[in-house]
């Protein structure tokens, strides 16, 4: 292997380093984004099935959870 191939070789090392981390973080953005988009899903599937329902009261909650406040 010739030096200048090696020395080009070495230059692109950093750069691809360097886009495999913003990949990364981008993917893991993106995760959090999928996941943060489920939980809603999941809220509004909860509201319609308990709509019109009574809910829980606080001090049974805290209770419950053992909550001291």
């Amino acid at each position: 292997m010739s030096t200048a191939t090696m020395k080009g070789t070495a230059r692109r090392r950093p750069d691809l380093d360097r886009q495999i981390r913003e990949a990364k973080a981008i993917l893991r953005e993106l995760r959090d984004t999928l996941e943060d988009f489920d939980d809603r899903r999941e809220l509004a599937r909860a509201k319609k099935r308990n709509a019109g329902k009574r809910g829980t009261d606080w001090e049974t909650v805290k209770k419950e959870l053992g909550f001291e406040f």
